[in-house]
C-alpha cells in the first residue's frame, strides 16, 4: 500500500495527478457528449443520403411506370414498390417498406403536378379504351335484345281448318 501511496504523491507533486483529473473530468462533460453527437449527425447523415436515394429511385420507378398504359394504376404502384426495395436491397440498406411507399406516393404526385407527355397519353389511352368498353357493352346488349327475339315462342296464326268464303280458282 505505500508503494500505491508513494506513486500518488509523486504524481501529485509533479502535476501530472491534476492534468489526469482534469482529462478525466473534461471527457466525462465536454468529449464525451461531442463524440455522441458526432455519431448521431454521422447516423443522421447517413439517413438524410438514403432517403435521397429513396427519392431518386422513386421518382425513376414512377417515371418509368407512367409510360406502361397497360397496367392498372395498383399494379403499378406494387411493381414501383418492389423495383425501389430490392434496388435498395441490393446497395445495402433496409428500409422500411411504409416509408417507400410514401416515397412511391410521393413521386407519383410530383410528377401529376406536371404536365407530361406520358399523362396526356394515358389519359389518350384511358379515353380510348373506355370508348372500347362502351362499343362492347352496346353490343352485347344489341346481341341479347336479337338473342331474345329469336327465342322468343312466336304464336300461331289462328288459321281456321276450312274457309267459309270460296276461293279462286274453286267451282262454284
Amino acid at each position: 500500500m505505500s508503494e500505491f501511496t508513494k506513486i500518488i504523491k509523486l504524481l501529485n507533486d509533479t502535476g501530472i495527478l491534476g492534468v489526469l483529473i482534469f482529462a478525466l473530468v473534461g471527457w466525462f462533460t465536454r468529449i464525451n457528449p461531442a463524440v455522441k453527437t458526432k455519431i448521431a449527425s454521422n447516423k443522421s447523415a447517413n439517413q438524410r443520403e438514403v432517403l435521397g436515394l429513396l427519392d431518386n429511385l422513386a421518382s425513376n420507378a414512377v417515371h418509368l411506370l407512367s409510360a406502361s398504359y397497360e397496367i392498372p394504376g395498383d399494379e403499378k404502384r406494387e411493381k414501383a414498390i418492389a423495383d425501389v426495395t430490392s434496388q435498395l436491397n441490393g446497395l445495402g440498406h433496409d428500409v422500411d417498406p411504409a416509408i417507400i411507399s410514401a416515397a412511391i406516393e410521393k413521386a407519383y404526385q410530383l410528377m401529376t403536378t406536371q404536365n407530361t407527355v406520358a399523362q396526356a397519353k394515358q389519359a389518350q389511352f384511358d379515353e380510348g379504351q373506355a370508348a372500347t368498353e362502351q362499343v362492347f357493352a352496346d353490343k352485347e346488349v344489341q346481341l341479347a335484345e336479337q338473342k331474345a327475339k329469336a327465342d322468343a315462342v312466336v304464336a300461331p296464326l289462328n288459321v281456321p281448318a276450312t274457309t267459309q268464303a270460296p276461293t279462286e280458282g274453286d267451282a262454284k
